[in-house]
């Protein structure tokens, strides 16, 4: 049974009182800077992003070269982020992934495919190097064209053998084929001893031998939710203000306004209404969940900026006079008003007077 939240957040310095929406924000923020390889080495940019080739550009893999006994301790508390993720609805962690890592969570077997989905470079080499011969080379004239040892460089830059002593040993045109083999089973388990460390913090959550039981793309839906904001589905969960008529001209604006968002605008909205930066996996984990609309009655309404609560997943919506101005005034507060607004509750004014430096 999936649960609720394993701990409650107090910012210090901020006066926001913890109703769900500092919890997420916990997870949005993490999940950001384990995607930075300047503030946590654990993940790497696959050689597709490196290179910018290929599918999956944006997407990461376990750092093999993240080993140390404190790497490792990170990873299993990695593991555990998974586990809570896996264990509670409301919780996600937005992990841009490649197949592989999920493949290697779930034990699901891996194939040329998954490293095309992170090294499309290697995996086409490896397959013109096998069928070289259809281009007329052979065994003469394969030593004039191939200058390699059993080796390959790993997605973290380092040079590893495929096999024992294969610095030692030439590619020829008759060992061509196993060198290729070699050559993407080591790419493949690349990550494999971070990924067991990974599982092992999740073990700590969850019973890890439960994870088989879903295909990889399950488990990454569970994780992370849906990777892009269906504004149809969005809609179909959402409630309106008592006074609020789902059919009047500004709730209007707000859906043509969020169909002509890009797919990161979208997110960006779903970051500064929710705290999530994914809607949530299926109906089950909506679990009586929904945005709700209310008007913000002013004055010069397009004088004014959306007004969100993260904690309740709502937001006031102006009434603005034309969906030009509203995209604009909504694209500014996604974009720069990403503060979590004050709590007048007496465990905000608590945290607000918090130092970031007082044991909590």
């Amino acid at each position: 049974m999936r649960r609720e939240r394993a701990f409650k957040v107090k910012f210090a310095g901020e006066a926001a009182d913890d109703h769900g929406g500092p919890y997420r924000e916990v997870f949005t923020v993490l999940a950001s800077e384990l995607h930075r390889e300047d503030v946590l080495p654990l993940l790497l940019l696959c050689p597709n992003g490196q290179h910018n080739q290929g599918s999956n550009r944006d997407r990461f893999l376990l750092n093999p070269g993240s080993s140390s006994a404190e790497q490792l301790a990170f990873f299993e508390f990695l593991g555990m982020v998974l586990g809570f993720a896996l264990l509670q609805k409301e919780t996600v962690v937005t992990l841009s992934l490649c197949s592989v890592v999920w493949k290697q969570l779930v034990h699901e077997p891996l194939d040329v495919q998954d490293l095309a989905g992170f090294d499309e470079m290697m995996a086409q080499s490896l397959a013109k190097l096998e069928d070289i011969h259809l281009e007329g080379v052979g065994p003469d004239d394969f030593g004039e064209l191939i200058f390699e040892s059993f080796t390959t460089m790993l997605s973290h830059g380092v040079e590893a053998p495929v096999c024992e002593g294969g610095a030692d040993i030439e590619v020829t045109f008759e060992n061509r084929r196993r060198y290729c083999e070699l050559v993407r089973r080591v790419r493949l388990e690349e990550g494999r001893l971070q990924a067991q460390v990974v599982l092992k913090g999740i073990n700590a959550m969850v019973p890890a031998s439960l994870l088989p039981l879903f295909t990889h793309r399950e488990i990454e839906l569970m994780v992370c939710g849906a990777p892009d904001i269906d504004v149809a589905v969005l809609r179909q969960h959402t409630r309106y203000g008592v006074t609020v008529d789902p059919m009047a001209p500004h709730i209007q604006i707000l859906w043509q306004v969020l169909e002509q968002f890009t797919s990161q605008q979208r997110t960006l909205f779903l970051s500064f209404i929710w705290s999530r930066t994914r809607l949530p996996a299926t109906e089950e984990d909506w679990s009586g969940q929904c945005m709700k609309l209310h008007t913000l009655e002013c004055s010069d309404p397009d004088g004014h900026l959306p007004v969100s609560h993260t904690c309740f997943f709502s937001m006031e919506w102006p009434r603005y006079s034309s969906v030009d101005v509203a995209k604009g005034k909504l694209l500014y507060a996604i974009t720069n008003c990403t503060d979590i607004d004050a709590d007048h509750t007496a465990e905000g004014r608590a945290n607000m007077a918090m130092s970031a430096e007082e044991e909590l």
